[in-house]
């Protein structure tokens, strides 16, 4: 296997391997995927995404490290270093006069530690970065225990000017008492339910009313995992403002999205669409033919 293949090692790596990784200097990748905004076809944004790069193997997939990771206590671990290449990154992104705010993702487990927060908001203070440009993005797939404790570590990030996204809204364990007791700035709506809306009036119906309330209470909304940007006017009818996902971006390294900000800055164009589907980057984006092609059961009411 290549070192640009996409391993499955779940049963390969041990456990003294992905701590070697997790606390060395090597082996860490992080990738930067862009979000969208998906009247313009501009970057606005990026989600920073953990990669290993294993010696044997490749890369290693989040899903087959992370498991191990958090089983291992490493999490903290983890969002730190991941935390600091961010912060790295927007210091060179701001030398250049193109910083965008970049979103790290963590669980709930991590984001209640008040030593995570210390670190990021004293990092951020020693790099002179604005604090809006980090993001905090909750993943959760467990219920969450200390809802009281992240509430405040959330509040704290909040209060120091850094947004809080929350990923995978309508699925998993993002309930509406989640919604009502942590401060939010943005739900990324699952791709579960950005996949079937162009079949389904029921995906549809369902994505349209999470993104109205997401909407009424002030929060950016993100369609997660768009994979035809033939679907870009769907999701726009649907009320999503913005989206991510391999169509619009796949996730990459620092400089290939530094080069996408300076085609987008010197140009005045929407991001640069990759040749094989530039024609209907195009269309997706002509204002005067931005809802044509819709199935029957989307509607722009």
């Amino acid at each position: 296997m290549t070192p640009t293949h996409e391993a499955s090692t779940s049963s390969v790596v041990s456990d003294d391997e992905v701590a070697a990784m997790i606390t060395g200097k090597e082996g860490l990748r992080v990738l930067l995927q862009p979000q969208v905004d998906l009247l313009t076809g501009r970057i606005v944004s990026a989600e920073a995404l953990a990669r290993w790069q294993h010696p044997q193997l490749g890369v290693v997939m989040p899903a087959e490290f992370i498991p191990t990771v958090n089983r291992l206590g490493l999490d903290r671990i983890l969002f730190e270093r991941v935390a600091q290449r961010v912060i790295d990154m927007l210091q060179s992104m701001r030398r250049t006069g193109m910083a965008i705010p970049i979103a790290i993702n963590a669980p709930a487990s991590t984001l209640s530690d008040e030593r995570a927060v210390e670190f990021l908001l004293e990092r951020i203070h020693v790099a002179e970065l604005p604090a809006s440009l980090l993001r905090v993005e909750l993943t959760e797939d467990q219920p969450i225990k200390e809802l009281e404790s992240l509430r405040a570590t959330l509040e704290r990030l909040e209060q120091a000017g850094c947004e809080v996204s929350l990923d995978d809204f309508g699925t998993g364990h993002a309930s509406l008492k989640l919604l009502s007791a942590i401060p939010l700035s943005e739900v990324k709506i699952d791709q579960y339910f950005v996949t079937r809306m162009r079949r389904s009036a029921v995906a549809f119906e369902v994505l349209r009313t999470a993104a109205e309330l997401a909407t009424r209470m002030g929060w950016r909304v993100v369609a997660e995992g768009v994979e035809n940007v033939a679907d870009v006017p769907a999701l726009r009818a649907a009320g999503c403002r913005y989206g991510q996902g391999y169509a619009l971006g796949r996730p990459m390294p620092l400089d290939d999205l530094m080069m996408r900000l300076r085609v987008q800055r010197d140009r005045g164009e929407p991001l640069a669409a990759p040749a094989s589907y530039a024609s209907a980057w195009l269309d997706a984006f002509d204002p005067q033919d931005a809802e044509t092609g819709l199935p029957a059961h989307v509607t722009t009411q």
